[in-house]
């Protein structure tokens, strides 16, 4: 049987430090994630799309998807330290490293 991610059942607004404002709110019956982009030219796209997880030390997890449009997430997050990197990938090559805030 699967390990259960952590922090199912609950959403998260993650603020990341080049100003993009997005929420994840992950499944508590599976891993799925919602994703929904709060502000940008992606505002008010909302993609439910599975992931994969890894519990890493001191509190640390590592979470990737592929979004409904073929682009790649990996994000290692601290939800007990509020903290966020993240590392987007688009189909056209565009890559991206953020950090962010967990509100």
């Amino acid at each position: 049987m699967a390990v259960k991610f952590p922090y199912a059942g609950q959403s998260f607004t993650i603020k990341m430090d080049n100003g993009l404002e997005v929420k994840n709110a992950y499944h508590a019956s599976e891993n799925t994630i919602t994703v929904e982009f709060l502000n940008g030219e992606l505002r008010g796209t909302i993609m439910n799309v599975p992931f994969q997880w890894r519990s890493l030390a001191d509190g640390y997890f590592m979470i990737s998807w592929q979004e409904s449009d073929k682009n790649t997430v990996v994000h290692c997050d601290n939800f007990e330290k509020n903290i966020s990197y993240a590392y987007y990938t688009t189909m056209s090559g565009d890559f991206y490293v953020m950090e962010g805030k967990i509100l």
